[in-house]
């Protein structure tokens, strides 16, 4: 038996249904459809399903603002604070 080389061939998805768009973002239901609202991601209708547009889904998480993380303070061990707590 010949054995198909198609199935093994990698496929990037076109577009995604919006449970998978939320969890690519790693949003909720009411965000995502407020992004959809607001014409920041495409999407498209198939039937009664609504569909994300991969590409504008990447482009989109890629506009986004870079995040501004502090380095946490380093903090004495809890034992230590709690001695000099006990002997003020």
């Amino acid at each position: 038996m010949h054995e198909s080389n198609v199935s093994k061939t990698p496929v990037e998805p076109i577009l995604c249904s919006l449970p998978q768009g939320c969890q690519m973002l790693g949003i909720g239901m009411g965000a995502m459809y407020e992004i959809i609202g607001n014409g920041l991601i495409h999407a498209v209708k198939h039937g009664t399903r609504t569909l994300i547009d991969v590409e504008s889904l990447k482009a989109y998480a890629k506009s986004l603002p870079r995040a501004v993380v502090t380095v946490p303070r380093k903090r004495k061990p809890q034992r230590l604070r709690q001695a000099e707590a006990a002997n003020p």
